[in-house]
């Protein structure tokens, strides 16, 4: 009895929660925007939404844009304006134009690493143009901008056309010295009054320097051997004839060489397992006609990544994160190598076998 006597008593002395934040009391944010055309001039832009009901969807209700030194000022202007506080925990979205990030992109994203409560899965993604204009354009039948953005962009991370990033996932690969950073880049239809995906923003040292296709972008990822749920690839075949294929399953295996002279040697190798989707020439249950078709599939998957290969190491962009590997396996080499330098000297060395196993439905 006297227990529970106690532990009543005590009870009472509980100190309640003080660090709350009551939501009817400010604007919810789902897309954010920084353009920063030149140093010390940063503009901020938020898309804030107009709740929905059963009968009228969310929409995006206003756009409003703020221009200071730093991302905090530039959002504390936003604040006065809209006279409230803004919560950003549920922002989906981040767009930073392509112009800013050649700079550095840390800079424009440091306060939400500083923020406790920054949505650490909001997406990254670099615009072709100012990207204050994506929330301010007009979209066909989007009535809530932020939402179409991200939905664009996973669908994309699934079939393979873009890197799978965050605001978590970004800061890993940017900070470290052995690898690199990407995230998708996008431009936006005015005539279809549509984004398109364009591929994807490589960078180095903070900030980028170059930009990928789709179709290179897909060769990369399975590179990397981040294949996601789909990766289609064509190839042309025969003449004025192309082949479509997915990649079902993948396998590869990466060996680093560090000797005490000379360049790193990079050895990988690939086995795809892969289904046709289009293929008019068509006569795949030949065998013959599948062992031509592997062989030519085997030749030009290994000259687009050696393609590939070429374009980032050109670009000095890590993004295959071979120095963190160099690192692990040999740390005094490594710093040694000042890898800055010693990545483009890199010797890489690239072999591929892709097989049938499914050549789809015929009639």
């Amino acid at each position: 009895m006297k227990k529970w006597v106690g532990l009543g008593l005590s009870c009472l002395l509980l100190a309640g929660c003080w660090d709350e934040r009551q939501l009817k009391d400010q604007n919810i944010l789902f897309g954010v925007a920084i353009d920063a055309p030149s140093k010390g001039e940063i503009t901020l832009t938020y898309a804030i939404p107009q709740s929905g009901s059963e009968s009228q969807p969310a929409s995006t209700k206003k756009v409003i844009s703020a221009t200071g030194r730093t991302v905090k000022e530039s959002a504390n202007k936003i604040d006065h304006k809209v006279g409230a506080s803004t919560e950003i925990g549920k922002v989906r979205v981040v767009l930073l134009s392509k112009e800013s990030v050649q700079q550095d992109i840390y800079s424009l994203l440091d306060t939400f690493y500083r923020n406790a409560s920054s949505p650490l899965n909001a997406k990254i993604i670099i615009t072709e143009g100012e990207a204050e204009s994506f929330f301010r354009n007009e979209l066909e039948g989007e009535p809530l901008y932020s939402n179409y953005y991200a939905s664009m962009i996973k669908s994309a991370e699934s079939l393979a056309q873009v890197p799978k990033t965050n605001i978590q996932l970004f800061a890993s690969p940017l900070l470290d010295e052995g690898e690199d950073a990407m995230a998708p880049l996008i431009k936006f239809n005015k005539e279809e009054k549509v984004a398109e995906v364009m591929g994807t923003a490589l960078f180095h040292n903070k900030h980028m320097v170059e930009e990928l296709s789709v179709a290179e972008t897909t060769v990369l990822l399975l590179m990397k051997d981040e294949k996601g749920k789909e990766a289609f690839l064509t190839f042309p075949v025969e003449k004025e004839e192309s082949i479509t294929i997915r990649i079902e399953k993948m396998k590869r295996k990466m060996n680093v060489h560090v000797p005490k002279d000379g360049p790193v040697t990079v050895d990988l190798s690939y086995q795809l397992s892969y289904r046709v989707t289009d293929y008019p020439p068509d006569h795949l249950e030949d065998k013959k006609v599948v062992k031509k078709v592997n062989k030519k599939l085997s030749d030009q998957i290994e000259q687009s990544m050696e393609k590939t290969m070429d374009k980032i190491k050109e670009a000095n962009s890590d993004v295959l994160g071979i120095g963190r590997k160099v690192n692990a396996k040999d740390p005094d080499r490594f710093k040694q190598l000042k890898w800055e330098t010693a990545y483009p000297e890199v010797n890489v060395k690239i072999h591929v076998k892709a097989e049938l196993i499914e050549s789809g439905i015929t009639f």
